[in-house]
């Protein structure tokens, strides 16, 4: 008895710890995905920047310098796709599926997810110890609603990251096996979390360095426009290049992902509300037509 009331209470105390753990490493490792769009807009800053000085960047590591001087293939391809992917199952999806397994068609095997969070967690990681928010390009100030609708399509795009790459790579490290045939339902606390930790992340860090994504293109077509007043003695070139554009593109198609949200969010409420007046209206309509029918049979039998 003392050994099998033993290995119930290690059991016990096992999942007991396992929980919290679990929660813990995915929020933090769902982090990534905004900590790739904050890696990108201090990238896109630091370059315009040493662009107008003429003065390539004086890195304190090797690494920053192949990562800086050349275009982060990796962490662009990473954000594009998982943002492309989140906009599509936005645009496709019911507004009645309330499954987040169901909504996701296509999930990649756990050893490419692995090293798709291998290299994320390197590329942003050691990108964010070389680079810091001195100098940052916020362009045309926005207002506190379009900077909302962008967090809304942010944790959009990291819950979609989370539920692909994060959760299966660790439901699979921790319990073992292929986590993919037997995924396992979110929790309140898990979507509680990673809504909490994504807003604080947004309000200290992202609200504002986040602009620099659209901020140097506006920079530069500002430059631009002021070029043939100031003459041609200007020593730098200010043409908006590839990169500039793909950061424009990923920052307003994270903004339509939010507006999607809001949009589907809205319609799901007012179906409820609906349905709501509906079901509240209907037993009112079936008593009264019992109440007639029942008096019809009663005056047929009296005839």
């Amino acid at each position: 008895m003392s050994i099998a009331g033993g290995g119930k209470w290690r059991r016990e105390a096992e999942q007991l710890l396992f929980k919290p753990f679990r929660l813990l490493t995915t929020t933090l490792l769902s982090l990534l995905l905004p900590l790739s769009f904050l890696l990108l807009s201090r990238l896109s800053s630091a370059s315009f920047l040493f662009s107008l000085i003429k003065s390539p960047p004086q890195p304190e590591s090797s690494f920053f310098s192949v990562f800086h001087c050349t275009n982060p293939a990796i962490l662009y391809a990473f954000v594009s796709s998982i943002s492309v992917y989140s906009l599509v199952l936005g645009l496709t999806n019911k507004i009645t599926d309330t499954d987040p397994n169901r909504l996701i068609p296509f999930y990649p095997h756990v050893s490419i997810a692995w090293l798709t969070l291998f290299f994320v967690q390197i590329s942003v990681g050691l990108g964010l110890e070389e680079t810091n928010s001195d100098g940052l390009i916020i362009g045309s100030e926005r207002n506190f609603l379009s900077r909302l609708v962008f967090f809304f399509g942010l944790h959009e795009v990291m819950l979609l990251w989370c539920r692909v790459i994060v959760r299966p790579v660790v439901d699979s490290t921790l319990m073992g096996g292929d986590a993919s045939q037997h995924r396992r339902e979110e929790t309140v606390v898990e979507r509680v979390a990673l809504a909490v930790s994504c807003g604080t992340l947004w309000w200290w860090k992202l609200r504002d360095e986040v602009e620099a994504l659209v901020g140097v293109a506006e920079a530069k077509r500002a430059l631009l426009l002021l070029l043939p007043i100031n003459g041609n003695n200007v020593n730098v070139s200010m043409e908006v290049g590839t990169v500039d554009f793909v950061n424009w593109w990923l920052y307003y198609m994270v903004v339509t992902i939010g507006m999607v949200r809001i949009v589907k969010g809205s319609l799901w409420f007012g179906m409820v509300l609906l349905f709501e007046q509906g079901s509240r209206r209907s037993p009112r309509g079936v008593s009264t037509a019992s109440s007639v029918s029942t008096d019809d049979n009663e005056g047929d039998t009296k005839v």
